[in-house]
């Protein structure tokens, strides 16, 4: 599998296993993801996307670091950094909108990088599979509203007293 030796592949399979995701996932249905995953790796300071194109990919860290940026006007704001097991983009495996942000390695970095197409396959493959997986992400994604709708909140209250003064 991918021309890597079981050390390696056992990292691989405990990356993903890690990911919240993913993690109440049997050893035979991580061996499935691994199997349709591709093993990219990128050098310090390159793009792995660009933000405003399509995003169709998932991503998890092996190695290394990511740097998320945020692009306007020709400035940069790094917006934060992933370290290994940290994973992004996980939005892309279910719709074709654009990147909001730039994903930068930090330094040497090793991925795993799940493609929507490949995903989708998967699923209609491995039904079960499927629907453990989007069960988690459904409950990840309303978890993350959640978030952003405190945060929403928080935001405008600042805003308010700050306007007040």
């Amino acid at each position: 599998m991918f021309g890597k030796n079981n050390s390696e592949e056992n990292l691989l399979k405990t990356r993903i296993k890690e990911c919240p995701l993913f993690s109440d996932l049997s050893g035979s249905e991580i061996k499935s993801l691994l199997e349709i995953s591709h093993i990219r790796d990128y050098s310090e300071n390159e793009k792995i996307f660009t933000q405003s194109t399509i995003g169709l990919c998932f991503y998890i860290i092996v190695k290394g670091t990511v740097k998320i940026i945020s692009e306007n006007n020709g400035s940069e704001l790094i917006l934060k950094e992933l370290a290994e097991s940290a994973y992004f983009s996980e939005v892309h495996l279910f719709s074709e909108t654009t990147h909001t942000v730039s994903a930068v390695a930090g330094e040497i970095t090793r991925l795993i990088v799940f493609a929507k197409p490949d995903f989708e396959e998967l699923v209609k493959k491995e039904p079960r599979l499927g629907n453990k997986t989007l069960l988690k992400f459904l409950e990840f994604f309303g978890e993350k509203l959640d978030e952003l709708y405190r945060e929403n909140k928080e935001l405008k209250h600042k805003l308010i007293i700050t306007q007040a003064e």
